[in-house]
C-alpha cells in the first residue's frame, strides 16, 4: 500500500499516528507537483482541500488507477468538487474534527457584535468612559438566529446557541427535522426566513448553488438590527453587496472568518467597512487538540480503508 500525505495543521500528530499504523507506506509529499508525480502508484492520498490543484486533479484522472480514497484534512471540499477525481475514488472530509473550534469562533464573533465589544476596545484606546453604545446591546437569549447549513459545524453552532437561550432556525436543502433547532426551512425559502432573523450564521459548503447565496436582495430583507456571521466560505456572500449593506446600514454589523478572495487584499473595501470584524480564516485553530482530533478522524478512516469497511464522512 502507498499513501501520500501532505499536512500543515496537525502534521506531527498525523505523521506519528499514521506511522504507527502503516509505517513506510506513508509517503510525504511537499507540494501538488510532487503528488502528481507519485499519484499513479498511490492507493490513497491525505491532504487539505486547497492542496488539490487542477494539475493534481488532471494527474488523478489520467493515471491514478490504483487510487481509491482521498482523505481531506479540511471540513471544506470545494477544490475537489470543482476539479474532480476519478470514478470510484471516495472523497472524505474531516467530519466533526473542527466543529467545536469553528462553532466557538462563530459564537465569539456573534457575542462581540451583540455586546458591542469593538466599542469597548475603542473606548479604551481613547481613555473614554463612554456608555453611548449600550442602548443597542443585545444578547443571544433574546435573539432568533438563522443557521444556514446543519453539518457538524452548523449543528454545534446551533447547540451552543440553544445553551445561550436563542431560538434557532436551521436552513438546509432538505429541511429535515433536527433536535438541535427549533424549526427548519429549506434554502429555497430563505427569503421568507430572513425578515425574522436577529442574526444570520453561514455554515454551509460552497458549491454553485450556494455561491453568492447572500447578496443585495437578501440584505434588503434583513432587519437593520441584524448581524451576519460567516465561518463557511467567503464566496457565499456577494462581497460588493456586503460592503454596501454595511455602509448603508442595511444590517447592524458582521463578523467574518472567510473572505473572497483570500487573503483579503489591503485595498479591498471590506477593510474599511463599518461595524465589521474580520479574522484571518483561523476559526479552526485550537492548539494541539486540533491536530489530535484531526488525526483521530484520519486514523479511524485508515483503519476502515485497510479493513475494507465503509469510510466515514464521505462527501463525494
Amino acid at each position: 500500500m502507498k499513501i501520500l500525505l501532505n499536512a500543515s495543521l496537525g502534521k506531527a500528530e498525523l505523521l506519528k499516528r499514521l506511522g504507527e499504523r502503516v509505517g513506510a507506506d506513508i509517503v510525504w509529499i511537499d507540494d501538488a507537483d510532487a503528488a502528481a508525480r507519485e499519484i499513479a502508484t498511490a492507493d490513497a492520498m491525505i491532504c487539505p482541500d486547497h492542496f488539490y490543484s487542477p494539475a493534481l486533479a488532471a494527474a488523478v484522472k489520467a493515471s491514478a488507477t490504483r487510487l481509491r480514497w482521498i482523505q481531506l484534512l479540511t471540513a471544506g471540499y470545494d477544490h475537489v468538487r470543482k476539479n474532480g477525481a476519478r470514478p470510484g475514488v471516495a472523497v472524505c472530509n474531516a467530519g466533526a474534527a473542527y466543529a467545536p473550534a469553528v462553532a466557538t469562533h462563530a459564537i465569539a464573533l456573534l457575542l462581540a457584535l451583540q455586546r458591542n465589544i469593538p466599542a469597548c476596545v475603542d473606548n479604551k484606546a481613547r481613555h473614554a468612559w463612554d456608555r453611548g453604545f449600550t442602548a443597542n446591546i443585545t444578547t443571544p437569549a433574546t435573539s432568533t438566529v438563522v443557521v444556514v447549513g446543519l453539518g457538524p459545524i452548523g449543528r454545534e453552532i446551533a447547540r451552543l446557541l440553544k445553551a445561550f437561550g436563542s431560538r434557532v432556525i436551521g436552513v438546509t436543502r432538505s429541511a429535515r427535522p433536527d433536535p438541535l433547532v427549533d424549526e427548519v426551512a429549506r434554502v429555497a425559502d430563505l427569503h421568507a426566513i430572513l425578515p425574522r432573523a436577529d442574526a444570520l450564521v453561514l455554515a454551509l459548503p460552497l458549491d454553485e448553488s450556494s455561491r453568492r447565496l447572500v447578496g443585495a436582495a437578501e440584505f434588503a430583507l434583513c432587519k437593520p438590527s441584524a448581524f451576519l456571521v460567516n465561518i463557511a466560505r467567503g464566496a457565499i456572500i456577494d462581497q460588493t453587496a456586503f460592503a454596501a449593506a454595511l455602509r448603508k446600514g442595511l444590517i447592524a454589523g458582521a463578523g467574518i472568518d472567510v473572505t473572497d478572495p483570500e487573503p483579503l487584499p489591503p485595498e479591498h473595501p471590506l477593510w474599511d467597512a463599518p461595524n465589521l470584524l474580520i479574522s484571518p480564516h483561523c476559526s479552526g485553530a485550537c492548539g494541539p487538540v486540533a491536530g489530535e482530533r484531526l488525526a483521530t478522524v484520519v486514523v479511524e478512516n485508515l483503519k476502515r480503508f485497510m479493513d475494507g469497511q465503509p469510510l466515514e464522512h464521505v462527501v463525494l
